[in-house]
């Protein structure tokens, strides 16, 4: 990151000139109309910020006349950020977050803050570039996959389209083309790709996906009822238990988020705390291989 570049800038320039950067780096392109949308200025000033990013980092981007916007650069070397996988699944975490995200970046004297987080799997910067671009353009992959159950490497296509945060690691939905099933790919484990071009439509839905199901937790049976109350106040709890609705694909990773594994009832209540109430209805979405 150029810092000499912020110092000569006022702070709105540096936030379009940051979403302009970041936006043509991982989605390959950026257009007046994406400025024009995203800060509410006018064209005459979305075309003034491009000429100046052109201006301050030569190089980085070109006028495609055939697309009629501008694309990233091959020689492309970050000025406004720091262009690593980290820092976008920073982005990708908070964009989902409901509270209002323009607040944290205006706040200035908030509080000192120390998150504790996991050792963060390993995704190459080129490999996530080229998953987020097929599935912004609804591009066919080729990749080489290491998956847990078996020894060889897999070679497969895939028509990707979303990914899927499960609390600790990054996954990758899409259609696997010569299975015939959806499924996810821990992106870590993805050691190659090739983009093979526009993808057809797979020849059925997601289910899974497209299928929400309610999920019901409640305090360790187990507990106090000083130690219930506790919890239940914790997760803000109605009539002893929280009523959550989630996708049926992404069941098994809400659970071990919330770290509730099939002995729930089993383990020392003053450990697990809370337990799934709805077990049986649920049985058969929840994956068997993850010990829930």
């Amino acid at each position: 990151m150029n810092k000499p570049l912020h110092d000569e800038l006022k702070w709105e320039q540096r936030q379009r000139l940051t979403l302009l950067e970041a936006t043509v780096f991982w989605s390959g392109e950026i257009s007046t109309g994406s400025l024009v949308e995203f800060f509410g200025i006018s064209r005459v000033q979305a075309s003034k910020d491009l000429s100046l990013y052109q201006n301050l980092c030569p190089g980085n981007i070109c006028y495609d006349k055939h697309m009629k916007r501008y694309v990233v650069d091959e020689a492309f070397k970050p000025s406004f950020m720091e262009g690593s996988t980290c820092e976008l699944m920073l982005v990708l975490k908070l964009q989902q977050q409901k509270d209002n995200k323009v607040m944290v970046a205006l706040v200035g004297n908030l509080p000192s803050v120390e998150i504790v987080n996991p050792l963060g799997r390993q995704i190459d910067e080129l490999l996530m570039r080229s998953v987020v671009r097929a599935i912004r353009f609804n591009l066919e992959l080729e990749i080489v996959y290491q998956s847990m159950t078996s020894l060889e490497l897999a070679t497969l296509q895939i028509c990707p389209y979303t990914l899927v945060f499960d609390g600790l690691q990054w996954h990758l939905r899409a259609y696997s083309i010569k299975e015939s099933v959806y499924r996810d790919f821990v992106l870590a484990r993805i050691y190659q790709i090739t983009i093979l071009g526009k993808a057809d439509e797979p020849p059925f839905l997601d289910g899974l996906w497209d299928t929400w199901v309610t999920v019901e937790l409640g305090p360790h049976p187990g507990l106090s009822e000083t130690h219930k109350s506790v919890v239940e106040r914790d997760y803000g709890m109605v009539d002893g238990k929280c009523v959550t609705k989630v996708r049926a694909a992404l069941l098994t990773y809400f659970l071990l988020c919330m770290r509730i594994a099939k002995d729930d009832f089993k383990r020392d209540p003053l450990l697990q705390k809370i337990v799934l109430l709805n077990r049986k209805e649920l049985k058969g979405l929840i994956r068997t291989y993850s010990g829930l």
